[in-house]
């Protein structure tokens, strides 16, 4: 897995701390992430901005990638 993928159900985990349910999580997943395989991949980017209450993540990801 590259430093800068996280898996869904990962994701789903530790987002579900934040209040951030699994299909909110699966629907971010499908719109911000990737598709390796069957497996869906999020930015660890995202998720860590999510988890800080970065709502920003979310437009930084769109704009210009996980850096």
């Amino acid at each position: 897995m590259a430093n800068g993928l996280i898996p869904a159900r990962e994701a789903a985990r530790v987002l579900r701390g934040v209040g951030i349910g699994v299909e909110a999580t699966y629907a971010l997943a499908r719109k911000h992430g990737v598709r390796i395989g069957k497996r869906l991949y999020l930015p660890r980017a995202l998720v860590e901005g999510l988890v800080a209450g970065d709502l920003e993540a979310i437009r930084l990801i769109r704009e210009g990638g996980a850096k």
